[in-house]
């Protein structure tokens, strides 16, 4: 029974790391794509909860208007997640900048200039630095998923991680 009950959960591991090695060369390849589409469904379901939650109730309107703008609500407040994406990440960015670099300086002014610097050019640079980064997301992800199924040695892993998030920022960025 235990042999037995080990055997699944092998399979069910190797099940597991066949998936992410899928999900890992999705995110490899198509990450940006990815993150905006998943970043419009979110912001839509928020809006539309919202709308639905909040606003008709307030405005007293039946059942047939009610749906409507709520779709309304899921449409715009899609359109404003994904514009409102580079903004968020870019302040994300900034604040991860001051963050580390005020321990060196000890002053909050030159922390807060180079996050600011930051800043800009984060979001100047989104789309770039977006691709970049979920490619090599995605390559991590892939390494480790063959590393659960074969194991190699750190020296191959790095090469495939290297290769695939080059070949994929390449793939996303043309």
């Amino acid at each position: 029974m235990i042999l037995q009950m080990n055997v699944s959960l092998q399979s069910i591991d190797f099940f597991l790391a066949i998936l992410f090695i899928i999900l890992g060369l999705i995110m490899t390849f198509y990450g940006r794509k990815l993150v905006k589409v998943v970043s419009f469904i979110v912001g839509g379901i928020i809006g539309a909860i919202l709308i639905y939650q909040y606003v008709v109730p307030w405005l007293e309107i039946g059942e047939p208007f009610s749906y409507i703008m709520s779709l309304l609500g899921f449409i715009i407040a899609g359109v404003l997640a994904i514009a409102l994406i580079q903004l968020l990440g870019a302040m994300i960015v900034g604040y991860l900048a001051y963050r580390f670099v005020y321990p060196y300086f000890h002053d909050w002014v030159i922390s807060l200039v180079i996050a600011v610097v930051v800043f800009a050019v984060v979001l100047i640079l989104f789309n770039k630095l977006l691709s970049i980064g979920t490619a090599i997301l995605g390559a991590l992800l892939v390494t480790y998923s063959i590393n659960l199924i074969i194991p190699l040695t750190p020296i191959i892993s790095l090469i495939i991680v290297i290769v695939l998030a080059i070949v994929g920022a390449y793939y996303q960025l043309r």
